[in-house]
């Protein structure tokens, strides 16, 4: 710390506290500690379960499992470790178990979760159980509630912060909510065409957050800008590749969306809607690719710089302009 750009603080200098030390923070992705109870009081199957399951031995990445007894009600458990449910989900393993469970003529007789399970686990069983079409988080009514709480002021808030006279959020925040609008409309069209809307609602969710993604770059390099000379560059060129990193990534995504909206074959009704979707996603990669280029005319980086520019052209070669 001190010496590598990448060991800088996330808040604060770079330097520990005379009396206060350092806070280090770890963080891993959640974890569901999941039992499943099975219907014999035969602690070998449960561990043959177990061991069918889990990835040291040859089962499903991300599970860890062992067979455990429950002598107070005659009964063998699966007790399963899940370390990534979006990779492999509580259903999925749910339903080995049962499986597995019936070549041993066993039923399953219940599950439990101990602590805290996220919400998306639940939806991802129910999607899966209950076989819905065209299942999305934000058809859960308490979802829809909680959007629109943490919305706040919505687009007159957006636009009251970029008139602000602050250099954030600018024109890289903007070309990002341009993106976002034209994945709006075009999961918009896909839904009154009774077609698959989810590519563009995913373009929507990463073109949301890139909007505050850029903002919170500028202000890095700003923060970087603010060091003292004597050690300063190293920390500004870490933070002028991240001002330029996201405003490529939403010229990329720009692109690709751009591309899958040229390609649309949706009824002659939605031509304007279709029209507005390609014309926003056209200026917001012309946008992000100003912000991209003025954020590497300070960049010295030249191997960095190389990379970004064929990224850049990689990007408008995927509609051929």
């Amino acid at each position: 710390m001190g010496t590598r750009p990448e060991r800088a603080p996330d808040c604060g200098e770079p330097v520990c506290h005379p009396t206060a030390g350092a806070v280090v923070v770890g963080a891993r992705k959640f974890l569901i500690a999941y039992n499943i109870n099975l219907g014999t009081p035969d602690l070998g199957i449960a561990k043959k379960i177990a061991r069918a399951i889990r990835f040291s031995n040859g089962g499903f990445r991300y599970v860890k499992s062992m067979g455990v007894e429950l002598a107070s009600r005659g009964l063998a458990q699966v007790s399963i470790n899940l370390t990534d449910f979006e990779q492999t989900p509580m259903h999925l393993v749910f339903e080995t178990v049962r499986r597995e469970a019936e070549r041993w003529g066993v039923p399953v007789v219940g599950s439990e979760i101990v602590g805290l399970i996220p919400k998306r686990s639940i939806e991802m069983s129910a999607d899966y159980f209950l076989r819905f079409e065209n299942f999305r988080p934000e058809l859960v009514l308490e979802n829809r509630i909680e959007a629109a709480l943490a919305a706040g002021g919505g687009l007159n808030e957006f636009l009251d912060a970029l008139a602000a006279p602050t250099a954030t959020p600018g024109g890289g925040s903007a070309s990002a909510a341009a993106a976002a609008m034209a994945a709006a409309l075009g999961s918009m069209m896909m839904r009154l065409a009774r077609q698959d809307p989810e590519p563009f609602e995913q373009d929507r969710r990463f073109f949301t957050e890139a909007v505050d993604r850029d903002a919170a770059a500028f202000i890095e390099v700003m923060a970087a800008n603010r060091r003292p000379k004597a050690d300063s560059g190293p920390y500004v060129e870490t933070a002028l590749h991240g001002a330029a990193s996201v405003p490529l990534e939403v010229l990329e995504r720009a692109s690709a969306m751009l591309a899958r909206l040229s390609a649309l074959e949706i009824p002659a009704r939605f031509g304007s809607d279709l029209a507005v979707a390609r014309t926003l996603a056209e200026a917001a990669r012309t946008g992000a690719l100003e912000n991209v280029r003025i954020n590497l005319e300070s960049i010295a980086d030249a191997e960095f710089k190389a990379g970004v520019e064929g990224r850049m052209q990689a990007a408008f070669e995927v509609i051929g302009k």
